[in-house]
């Protein structure tokens, strides 16, 4: 009879278990909730605060003073970010976390961020990994940005979104888009209008159905 293996248990929901009755920890900790689009982390927050994200996903944006946004890395449950918390940050520093869905976010102030960290190091480990996703997405957009054209990376970056969700079925806005390719909404619109046009999309409100996977792919070269 072979063993059944078993599902490891999320970051946010250990983290959850492990304090639950530590009353100084519950004390220190203020819950926010969020839905799409809502900011969950201003820069100085960020600069100031520890966030855990318990439920949902959420963005990392960075804005220049143009105002162009640009997605510097995407985040989920057990994430755990406002680095400034604990260690040196840029105070000129214009990044800001915004939620993708309806989320959960644990929120503890500089003064228990470095204590409570001390007495749970699994939340320095939830630090730890998510530095290590944030890098490996910028790596991954660099290396994107130096070999490919932009409909090349929409391309790539609808197969990816479509791909773990309803087939074809992807919720999401052209501002969304524009934000992680580092691009303007109205660029990412003829775009889509284009695919859409060869039949590669279909377009709604805040949703992109992928209709043709195969021609999308020979676009990117796979």
């Amino acid at each position: 009879m072979s063993t059944v293996q078993k599902r490891k248990t999320p970051l946010s929901q250990l983290i959850a278990s492990m304090t639950e009755g530590d009353a100084d920890f519950q004390q220190a900790l203020v819950t926010r909730t969020a839905k799409a689009g809502d900011v969950i982390a201003t820069p100085e927050e960020l600069g100031s605060k520890l966030f855990i994200l318990m439920n949902g996903r959420a963005q990392l944006i960075c804005r220049n003073k143009e105002g162009r946004r640009m997605m510097m890395s995407r985040i989920g449950p057990g994430a755990v970010f406002g680095d400034g918390a604990m260690i040196t940050r840029d105070l000129a520093s214009t990044t800001f976390a915004e939620a993708l869905e309806e989320t959960t976010v644990w929120v503890l102030p500089e003064a228990y961020a470095r204590t409570m960290t001390e007495r749970y190091p699994i939340i320095g480990w939830g630090m730890l990994q998510t530095f290590g996703r944030r890098l490996r997405q910028v790596e991954d957009r660099l290396e994107e940005v130096a070999y490919k054209k932009l409909p090349q990376r929409l391309a790539k970056l609808l197969l990816d979104m479509s791909s773990g969700e309803r087939p074809g079925a992807i919720r999401t806005s052209h501002q969304s888009l524009a934000d992680m390719l580092g691009t303007y909404r109205e660029t990412v619109s003829t775009i889509l209008r284009g695919f859409k046009a060869d039949g590669m999309v279909e377009l709604g409100y805040r949703r992109i159905y992928v209709t043709d996977a195969a021609a999308l792919q020979e676009l990117i070269g796979v």
